[in-house]
Parts: C-alpha cells; sequence; structure tokens
C-alpha cells in the first residue's frame, strides 16, 4: 500500500514534470514563447488588473467581489506556502530543468500555485458569478487551464501545487460569498470584512516570524533555500490584501463610483487606468524596491498596487462621472 501511494505521489509530482521536460526539450522549445505569454496572464499584477477591468467599466459588484475574494486568497496561500515550505521541484530533484524565462516569478516555496490561487478567484470566479455567455464561460476556463498547464510546462510547479492553489481559492470564493450575501442586508459589515482581514493579516506576520523552518544543506555546507527570503513573500501578501479592504471600506463609504457608462467612457476609464498602473510597475515599484529593506519594500509595492486600482482610479471616474453630470446640470 505504501508504495502504491508514494508511486501516485511520484506520477502527481516529479513523473509529469519530467514528461513534460521530455516533450520541451524535444520540440526544440517552439512552445516555449506561446506557453510563456500564457504564464503571464497568471501573474498577480496582471490578475488584479483584468479584475480592476471588470470592476471599473462592466459590473462593479462583481469585481468587488472577486477583489475581496483575492485579497483572503492571497492570505490563505501566503499561509499555506509557509506552513508546507515544500520546495520548487528543482531544489527538490536535480533532475527538473525550470525554463529560465519564468523563474523570476517563482519566488517563495512550491506549494500552492500562486497562479493557480489567484487564476481561481479571476476565471473560476467570474465562470460562477459573472453574467457570462456560454462562449466567454468556456473562453475563461480553457485560458485558466493553459495558465496552470504552463507553469508545470516550464517545471516551476508540480501538479500538486496547481490543484491545492485551486482548492484554497474556491473555498475562499464559497466563503466570500457567504460575507457578500451578509453584506446585501447589512452595509455596515464591510467594517467585520475588513477587521477579519486585518486580524489574519497580523496572524501571518507573526506566524512566519516565529514558526520554524526546514534548514536543508548541500554537500558543500551551504543553504539550499533561505527560509528568510522565503518567509518574505508573507509581507506581499499582507499588503495586498490591506490594499485592497481598507481603499475598498473607503470607496464603499465615501465615493461610490459608477462601472456604467457609454461604451467610448469604459474604453476611456480603461485605456487612462492602463497608463497609471504602467506608470506603477516601471518607475514606482523599482523605486520602492531600491529605497527599502525587502520586507517594507514588499508590503509597499503590494499595497500600493491594489490601492491604485480599488480607490484611486474609482476616485477620477466618479470625478469625471459628477463632472459631466455637473454639466448637464447646468445646461438645463
Amino acid at each position: 500500500m505504501k508504495k502504491y501511494i508514494n508511486e501516485v505521489i511520484y506520477i502527481f509530482t516529479t513523473a509529469f514534470l519530467l514528461f513534460l521536460q521530455g516533450l520541451r526539450e524535444a520540440s526544440g522549445g517552439i512552445l516555449d514563447n506561446f506557453f510563456a505569454c500564457i504564464t503571464n496572464f497568471g501573474n498577480l499584477p496582471i490578475i488584479l488588473f483584468l479584475i480592476g477591468a471588470l470592476y471599473w467599466c462592466y459590473d462593479k459588484k462583481l469585481g468587488e467581489y472577486l477583489l475581496v475574494s483575492l485579497a483572503f486568497a492571497r492570505i490563505a496561500n501566503s499561509l499555506a506556502k509557509l506552513t508546507a515550505c515544500i520546495y520548487r521541484p528543482w531544489v527538490a530533484d536535480s533532475n527538473i530543468k525550470p525554463y529560465e524565462g519564468v523563474l523570476d516569478d517563482a519566488t517563495g516555496y512550491s506549494f500552492p500555485s500562486g497562479h493557480a490561487t489567484s487564476g481561481t478567484i479571476l476565471f473560476i470566479g467570474s465562470y460562477l458569478k459573472g453574467n457570462l455567455t456560454k462562449g466567454l464561460k468556456i473562453f475563461l476556463i480553457v485560458a485558466f487551464a493553459l495558465i496552470c498547464f504552463s507553469r508545470c510546462w516550464f517545471g516551476v510547479h508540480y501538479l500538486t501545487d496547481m490543484i491545492g492553489g485551486i482548492i484554497i481559492s474556491v473555498i475562499v470564493l464559497w466563503i466570500v460569498s457567504k460575507l457578500f450575501n451578509r453584506l446585501e442586508s447589512n452595509p455596515n459589515f464591510d467594517l467585520i470584512i475588513l477587521g477579519a482581514g486585518i486580524v489574519l493579516s497580523v496572524l501571518l506576520l507573526v506566524y512566519t516570524a516565529f514558526k520554524s523552518y526546514p534548514m536543508d544543506y548541500d554537500t558543500a555546507g551551504k543553504l539550499i533555500v533561505d527560509p528568510v527570503k522565503m518567509a518574505v513573500d508573507a509581507y506581499k501578501d499582507v499588503g495586498f490584501c490591506l490594499g485592497i479592504l481598507i481603499p475598498w471600506v473607503i470607496e464603499r463609504r465615501f465615493i461610490k463610483f459608477s462601472s456604467e457608462g457609454p461604451i467610448d467612457c469604459r474604453i476611456l476609464r480603461l485605456a487612462g487606468a492602463y497608463v497609471g498602473y504602467i506608470v506603477l510597475i516601471n518607475i514606482i515599484y523599482p523605486l520602492v524596491k531600491s529605497s527599502f529593506n525587502p520586507q517594507i519594500a514588499n508590503f509597499i509595492n503590494f499595497f500600493m498596487f491594489p490601492c491604485y486600482v480599488v480607490l484611486i482610479v474609482p476616485l477620477i471616474i466618479k470625478f469625471f462621472q459628477n463632472r459631466k453630470k455637473d454639466v448637464y446640470d447646468t445646461s438645463s
């Protein structure tokens, strides 16, 4: 029985990745550029922007649901990573050769996959809650499956990492759905949701600071994986969670923008938001990263992005909506 279980585990982890690695090498890398493009759509900043696009221009309620779900999913992902402490595939087995072009995004421990966790919120959450056509729903599932597959294709995640990320996010989507049902009848319940996010964030930082980590060394006596560097990712997820929940409560209570409007206005919103997002990524992000220690820099940067999406862009949208309203009132 034990032998059978070990074989199953091997198939779901190393054997599958070695099989894909063989295909990658046999194809001469012909599919690498395609899957590199696909895998980028699972990166957290892109997932956040895509949810932001729904929030600003399509369905504000759906956007809120996905944003709050993403906030809690990232905390859950970080907690699971730093509890399981499973090494990346190429660290655990030297036979696995990951594709170097995607290693910059393969930070922290391996289980569960951040791409699968974030992707589930956007693609599966939209599938379940969005008022979408059947064709678009099929597209969402196919796109999500390709993103998950791409992480295994490049050898940066086990299949079990993808399954773990999906399970975590499905549970979070279900819980947040229940919380939003409560929010419908009690508008002040958003403060309870925010309070829960703050408590979980603090507990995560305390937990990661005091828990023990595996300390494995190679034959030269060098630490294989530095747990301090792994724990730094927790500051990203705490900043990200609070960067969604705090601005979300502020927007609900004081800004109250509308995602509705003529199609040309929605396109302008998206274009303007994209320009600002590029500035954050290419100018502000590296500046903050070079100015502070890793913990503080991670917190600030990953607070900044969702704050821009949830608060700054809606504030600008509301400004122009009020201005347009004032013009019509004056004309009348």
